[in-house]
């Protein structure tokens, strides 16, 4: 994953890689915190520095790494970088207006269960965003480069993983959270190949959710 992606809108400062306070270990981000438009994208870095010279998780690597808010797009592996100092860099999208974070958490036998936010506020879209193109029906990403892109605008009907917008249905791995009560409409990209169909975007009044990540490369 390329290193020099950044958010398309300014974020807060970089900082180099900032710490939050831990027990045992010591977690770091590289941003204190993101404030950004629905829809911007980018990079983070998350850093671990180990207080104990003999880590006792049995898997050095067990970290674990949840969102609110946002999706993890892509996550590199976790690198050594100097003596028990591990990285990983996630690429990712503001997805759900309000506030949300990324979080970095372990549970060992030395200091139990230590976890560590990035907090992360998601601003309503701007109107030359990628939320804005696809709200106006312009998918915002680059076309793969078989089958075609489609859309369909309507309210959307959401039950146990299938979703149905403008008489078309789509089956999905995951979802916005109050899909399954909205009313107003939404526009949903998908791809078609074939006979396939696979979902690409979901854009609502306060939602930019992507599953394009999730293609077969």
């Amino acid at each position: 994953m390329a290193r020099n992606v950044m958010f398309v809108v300014t974020l807060a400062a970089m900082l180099g890689l900032v710490a939050v306070g831990a027990l045992g270990c010591d977690f770091l981000f590289s941003y204190e915190s993101i404030a950004a438009p629905l829809g911007a994208s980018g990079e983070i870095g998350v850093r671990v520095v180990k207080d104990h010279n003999n880590c006792s998780l049995p898997d050095p690597y067990d970290y674990d790494i949840t969102v609110s808010g946002v999706q993890i797009l892509a996550q590199t592996p976790w690198t050594e970088v100097q003596r028990n100092v591990i990285e990983t860099w996630l690429m990712i999208s503001l997805a759900e207006e309000g506030e949300g974070y990324v979080m970095v958490s372990k549970t060992c036998s030395k200091e139990g269960y230590e976890e560590a936010r990035m907090p992360v506020t998601i601003l309503p879209a701007t109107d030359d965003g990628a939320w804005a193109q696809a709200w106006g029906g312009t998918y915002p990403f680059s076309v793969p480069s078989t089958g075609d892109v489609l859309h369909r605008v309507g309210a959307p009907a959401y039950s146990d993983g299938v979703l149905t917008v403008g008489g078309h249905t789509l089956t999905l791995s995951d979802v916005p959270s109050g899909l399954e009560q909205e009313s107003s409409p939404v526009v949903v990209f998908y791809l078609v190949d074939g006979d396939a169909m696979s979902p690409l975007l979901i854009v609502g009044p306060s939602w930019f959710w992507r599953y394009d990540h999730l293609l077969a490369s």
